[in-house]
């Protein structure tokens, strides 16, 4: 009996409210979180479902080898009204994930889509202080002097490592790329108080140093290549194309799933056998890593997509946890 082939699978996005604007979960296996795909024969099924069926079908052997049958990565978009602002917040690296809560850290990209006047994102600190300075300032209210504040634009990257300290306002439309986990402290609220704090649960796991911008940023916007490397780490590698012609993927260059996150404009995925898929604007498409070779057509002027796939994590052990 002939087995069915896999192919890009676009899942229905999931839109909850927050009290600083909106939060669209476009792909993600986090438990309680658990996208649906959209189309095709497969339609119906969570992408956890999938990845318990299929395993390495869909993820490549790399990912399967060190995340077994959870989905690495998260892709959502955050859309912060003007003027409000998210929380203060510190996400954990795998390691004290793992040993005090059973999960993943959570380190992120912040692709910078669109940035009105008034934006504002905080990340890390303008100079190193102790921690005793920064207790201090985050009880009597004095914490925002000390961060290091930032004017985004749009197609600014920011690589969020665990540990550091980030916040945004907006006007503001982000893309977030992360390692699959919904685990992040809310350190401060800008006074509001209208949700609990996690400052004494997580006050060890703040970076008091000063903030390396140049290690951190890039900016993206206006460039003439047709790729640019946005943001690479252990648990993701993300790459800018900019599609003026038709570009074909060659599976011998990238094995292992791929995704595909249009941030401008509307592209054509078309696979070997002829058949085209969709990409708009606010979409993502996962390319399983059975999906052979494949071209990406635009559709539109200066359509821009952001490629999301894992680095080869040769030598390292298999992460924690990895059951269901």
């Amino acid at each position: 009996m002939e087995t069915k082939k896999l192919y890009p699978f676009r899942f229905s996005p999931e839109t909850a409210g927050k009290d600083w604007g909106e939060e669209r979960i476009l792909l993600a296996d986090l438990g309680e979180t658990d996208s649906t795909l959209a189309e095709g024969w497969l339609a119906g099924n969570t992408l956890s479902e999938l990845m318990q069926t299929y395993l390495e079908r869909v993820s490549g052997e790399t990912s399967f080898e060190y995340y077994g049958t959870q989905f690495p990565v998260a892709v959502r978009e955050l859309r912060i009204e003007k003027g409000k602002r998210t929380s203060l917040r510190v996400n954990p690296d795998d390691e004290t994930a793992a040993q005090r809560y059973d999960a993943f850290g959570r380190p992120a990209l912040w692709y910078i889509v669109e940035a009105g006047e008034g934006a504002r994102i905080w990340m890390g600190l303008k100079e190193d202080i102790s921690a005793e300075e920064f207790y201090r300032r985050s009880l009597d209210g004095s914490l925002e002097q000390v961060l290091q504040a930032v004017t985004p634009k749009a197609g600014d990257a920011f690589l969020i490592a665990p540990g550091t300290l980030h916040a945004a306002m907006g006007p503001l439309r982000i893309v977030e790329i992360s390692e699959a986990s919904d685990l992040y402290f809310r350190i401060h609220d800008w006074g509001t108080g209208d949700k609990p704090l996690h400052l004494e649960e997580a006050f060890d796991l703040v970076d008091f140093r000063k903030w390396d911008r140049t290690a951190c940023v890039k900016h993206l916007a206006g460039g003439k290549e047709v790729t640019e490397t946005v943001a690479q780490c252990p648990q993701f590698a993300v790459t800018l194309f900019r599609l003026k012609d038709a570009l074909k993927i060659s599976r011998e260059e990238a094995d292992g799933f791929i995704l595909y996150s249009c941030t401008r404009g509307e592209a054509l995925l078309q696979v070997e056998d002829g058949s085209q898929y969709p990409l708009r604007a606010g979409e993502t498409l996962l390319v399983p890593d059975e999906v052979g070779d494949f071209f990406l057509i635009p559709g539109a002027p200066g359509t821009e997509l952001l490629e999301t796939l894992l680095p080869p994590r040769a030598g390292e052990e298999q992460a924690e946890p990895v059951e269901e």
